[in-house]
């Protein structure tokens, strides 16, 4: 029986043939073996209608050239994930036109487990363009979210750059080979992402970028991720647009970042939210806030782990678990409490007006907290009766708003 990752290969190199089509063959004969073995007769038959030209290419079984790319990808360590495969991302297959293989260089995330976001821009940035992607891509990271682009310049590589700069995960789609580094000047910045992500293309080794080739790689930046976030885009022929609109087909969320009425870089995500085909981006915080849920538990216990050993001044690891034990200790004899009583305590009517209105519940309950003078992790986990990962991920978010900020090892309101 012909190998299942060389037919794949073999489908997604034919000629003419697209994604969208490849993707209704797989569904009509139920594995691309299947496809390979059909005749002229079954292919014609077949529920996916097809060309002439197309049945043609299914014709030719050739398949030197898959196995050619297979024995470049394993000798230069590029791994192929085929639209079958377990590490293959569900939300990514979920599209009308998946591509049947990708080629991955890096450390490949689990975008089932962990939500991404893409952030795309147009090459011709503006400073606030290129300081509010990276601001974007830097908040995500912290968030321990995926930062997805297109490593183009501008945007783009201030996305990047901004989820490198934080520590985080971000993920380049490429619109050639893994091995191929366009534009030239982002070499540095390639194996800067390299270290920590991935890049990904469904262009093998070798591939040069080409126009037809942005196109399709956008709706997999799309396609990628649960939203995407427009920084800047002059017009409807940007590859930024391309984006959103392969997003908004895809059922995906769509942001823009709103800009000054007369700068020409921000003209098209002005009309975006003017016609409500996208939301408007108030922050990266509030950006984050919106898809905090979808973290795993295990995530955000580390993001939380992470906030606790900074606040304690970067304990030795023997001396942070075991403060961690005491935390998750005092978080489940705070949940017995919580169940037993209702907090009597509330804050007057003039804190309460003096926090900001955008604030969820549970962030208003810490800060609340707070103003009434609780100043450690410890005592809000204990005192508002949340699970501590959860207590932590709202300090985080609530410092990043600039709504607490700590004085000399405590809690307080209000920035500096």
């Amino acid at each position: 029986m012909m190998p299942s990752r060389l037919s794949y290969v073999w489908l997604a190199q034919r000629n003419g043939l697209g994604a969208g089509t490849a993707a209704e063959l797989l569904r009509a004969f139920g594995s691309p073996e299947a496809v390979y073995a059909a005749d002229r007769a079954a292919l014609t038959a077949s529920a996916c209608p097809l060309r002439k030209a197309q049945v043609d290419t299914l014709c030719d079984k050739n398949t030197d050239e898959a196995a050619r790319i297979i024995e470049q990808c394993t000798r230069a360590g590029i791994q192929i994930l085929t639209i079958g495969d377990s590490a293959y991302p569900d939300r990514l297959r979920a599209i009308a036109d998946p591509p049947l293989v990708l080629y991955v260089r890096g450390s490949w995330p689990d975008f089932d487990v962990t939500p991404a976001v893409s952030v795309v821009g147009t090459r011709k940035a503006t400073p606030y363009g290129l300081h509010t992607a990276e601001e974007i891509g830097a908040a995500l990271a912290r968030a321990g979210m995926i930062t997805v682009s297109g490593m183009a310049l501008g945007a783009d590589g201030a996305a990047h750059r901004g989820a490198l700069r934080a520590g985080g995960l971000t993920v380049a789609v490429l619109a050639g080979g893994v091995d191929v580094c366009y534009p030239p000047q982002h070499r540095s910045l390639m194996g800067d992402i390299l270290l920590s992500g991935a890049v990904v293309s469904e262009y093998p080794p070798g591939t040069e970028p080409r126009g037809t080739h942005y196109h399709n790689r956008n709706r997999i930046i799309s396609g990628l991720s649960v939203a995407s976030v427009i920084v800047e885009a002059a017009d409807y022929r940007s590859g930024a647009l391309i984006t959103a609109r392969h997003a908004l087909d895809q059922g995906r969320d769509v942001y823009a970042v709103p800009g000054a009425l007369d700068a020409p870089q921000s003209r098209a995500c002005n009309e975006l939210i003017e016609k409500g085909e996208a939301a408007l981006l108030r922050s990266p915080q509030a950006l984050v806030r919106t898809y905090l849920g979808l973290l795993p538990d295990r995530t955000v216990e580390q993001q939380a782990r992470r906030a606790f050993q900074r606040q304690t001044g970067e304990r030795s690891a023997p001396a942070a678990r075991s403060a961690w034990d005491e935390i998750r200790r005092r978080e489940e004899q705070a949940e017995q409490r919580a169940k037993q009583a209702e907090k009597t305590e509330k804050p007057s009517a003039a804190a309460a007006a003096a926090l900001p209105a955008h604030l969820s519940d549970a962030e208003r309950q810490i800060a609340e907290l707070v103003q009434q003078g609780v100043g450690t992790a410890e005592e809000l986990i204990e005192r508002c009766g949340l699970p501590a990962p959860r207590v932590m991920s709202l300090v985080t978010m609530l410092e990043m708003d600039g709504v607490l900020r700590r004085e000399k090892g405590r809690l307080v309101l209000g920035r500096k």
